[in-house]
């Protein structure tokens, strides 16, 4: 556990769970309302301009958070070390942002870490896609597949409509688009530290 808060080796995803934690606990001690204007209101466009970037920080229930940061903390510390701090930076930028144009697209707001954590996702199981590190021994490209064809599924047929399955799916995308741009700067990293 200590090795999964190493701040040297984990710069970046310690400094977004931070802000993230933050940002949840003054929606939670005082009131959701408070941090309404990071996340991201098509109909508070343009004075809230900014929001394309900050609604990736903004939690308001247990649930969503536990499910963000815990990506975060299970699969973005590995990625970080993988390709730095200065590409993870760019690889969780750009899957906020291109999951905040789809909101954008959509006309519609959003908040949440999903889509940039999509991105990390992807990016780690499609670079060790055969590596067997899911329950019952399957290999890590079922993980990404599988969340893909649920997230096209569920907006086929209108399934859990306030989950942001289209920033997820834009999230997923960032992360195999960079990943066949990063692939060859790949670190070494050790999964026995």
């Amino acid at each position: 556990m200590l090795e999964m808060i190493n701040i040297k080796k984990n710069p970046i995803s310690l400094l977004i769970f931070i802000i993230s934690a933050i940002v949840f606990l003054v929606a939670r001690v005082t009131n959701p309302e408070n941090i309404r204007f990071l996340a991201f209101d098509y109909e508070a466009l343009p004075q809230r301009w900014y929001g394309i970037l900050t609604y990736g920080f903004v939690h308001v229930d247990w649930n969503h958070i536990i499910i963000n940061m815990g990506l975060l903390l299970w699969i973005g510390i590995w990625v970080e070390r993988l390709i730095g701090s200065k590409r993870y930076i760019v690889l969780v930028l750009s899957g906020i942002l291109v999951g905040g144009i789809t909101l954008l697209l959509r006309e519609t707001a959003g908040i949440g870490f999903s889509a940039a954590a999509s991105g990390i996702l992807f990016y780690y199981h499609l670079a060790f896609p055969w590596e067997r590190e899911l329950p019952f021994n399957l290999p890590n490209i079922v993980l990404p597949t599988v969340l893909l064809m649920s997230s096209v599924i569920a907006i086929v047929f209108g399934w859990l409509p306030s989950v942001g399955h289209y920033p997820h799916i834009a999230g997923a995308l960032t992360g195999v688009i960079l990943l066949k741009i990063f692939h060859a700067k790949h670190n070494f990293i050790s999964f026995n530290e």
